[in-house]
């Protein structure tokens, strides 16, 4: 039997959070919460987010694009590299191109995109870096943490629809 009433519940946590929080902008709000989305592949949570957040524009797209494919590369390798005794070279093993390239629109906000990324990927060495990163852009750790909270919350509403699915 589903439980829609929970993914409901779920959706509504996401759209608390979103409006009783004052220390994100609408841009980076919603580039935390699509690359979550994104990041769990799940088309349902992501058409709710589209409904609660609104569209974002092909350029925030591109961004967002950037950031989770990039993070789902260099998380799992990265990681990996953690666990492991090579004696290897890893600056940049991925060869990715450097973000200069890449036409950001917003590299604050890719960053929040990346670290919402890195969270669904478990990719932790890779947050701490981006969570450096925006540090050093002068975002606040309340800013982050409540970046942290919103991607727990697509969390939760990634694992709602899914046992929705398997329990239908």
């Amino acid at each position: 039997m589903p439980i829609t009433d929970e993914a409901c519940e779920h959706s509504e946590l996401l759209n608390a959070l979103i409006s009783r929080q004052s220390l994100l902008s609408t841009n980076r709000m919603q580039y935390i919460v699509y690359a979550a989305a994104l990041a769990c592949q799940n088309k349902n949570v992501l058409q709710m987010i589209q409904h609660l957040v609104g569209d974002v524009t092909i350029n925030q797209r591109q961004d967002i694009h950037h950031a989770v494919v990039r993070m789902a590369a260099t998380n799992a390798y990265y990681m990996a590299m953690h666990s492991v005794d090579l004696n290897c070279n890893v600056t940049n093993a991925m060869q990715l191109a450097p973000l200069k390239e890449l036409d950001v629109e917003d590299k604050t906000s890719y960053y929040y995109a990346c670290i919402a990324a890195c969270l669904v990927n478990k990719g932790y060495s890779c947050l701490n870096n981006h969570i450096t990163l925006l540090q050093s852009c002068d975002e606040s750790d309340d800013s982050i943490n409540m970046a942290l909270r919103l991607t727990a919350s697509v969390l939760t509403m990634c694992q709602s629809s899914f046992n929705n699915e398997c329990f239908s």
